[in-house]
């Protein structure tokens, strides 16, 4: 397996950034997997991996109205009442209102997403391309990619957080965790527009 396979792998498996990773793999000079992610979670950078298996049970529900034409509701849960109430989270959830409100994620997550709507998607650029010309051959291999694209691109956890292109809101949201201590989850959102 190759440096980038790896680092691929192992992102996969824990949504940490290339950098921390490729930095793990270069301080333990190793391939194996299992090794280098304890070495991660030694280290305080996957700490929030630990707290997937906790209840989030507190909360809240945040909001961004946008000059009266468009709101964003947002649900945030938290291990406590303490955390729920602290500055960090609260500015947390403002961020991921605001972030909604700009990038119109449809769906929380990836596993999430309807298969009729990235189907009715798909069929839209098949169409698109066969207007354009493209080869019928090469057609399924474009789709693939296209249909990737669409699912990441409609998830707000797949999406790159609008004040940090570079960060995941799954980066964001695991950086809150280790902030808090605890473990956060978006459970659910709803947008509004006027007249919609």
């Amino acid at each position: 397996m190759s440096n980038l396979e790896l680092i691929k792998s192992i992102r996969t498996r824990t949504n940490l950034s290339y950098k921390d990773i490729s930095k793990a793999i270069a301080a333990l000079d190793s391939t194996d997997e299992n090794q280098i992610i304890d070495y991660l979670r030694q280290q305080g950078i996957l700490k929030s991996q630990a707290r997937n298996d906790r209840e989030t049970s507190e909360g809240g529900i945040f909001c961004y109205v946008h000059e009266g034409r468009m709101g964003v509701m947002v649900e945030i849960k938290c291990e406590t009442d303490f955390v729920a109430r602290g500055d960090i989270f609260k500015a947390f959830g403002q961020d991921l209102a605001l972030h909604i409100a700009a990038s119109s994620p449809k769906f929380v997550s990836e596993t999430e997403v309807d298969e009729d709507f990235i189907a009715k998607e798909v069929e839209i650029a098949r169409e698109r391309l066969k207007n354009e010309g493209k080869p019928e051959a090469m057609m399924d291999k474009i789709l693939a990619g296209v249909r990737n694209k669409i699912v990441k691109d409609v998830s707000l956890l797949s999406q790159s957080f609008i004040k940090n292109p570079d960060q995941t809101i799954t980066q964001l949201m695991s950086e809150v965790s280790q902030q808090c201590g605890e473990k956060i989850e978006i459970t659910r959102f709803v947008v509004y527009n006027l007249n919609s």
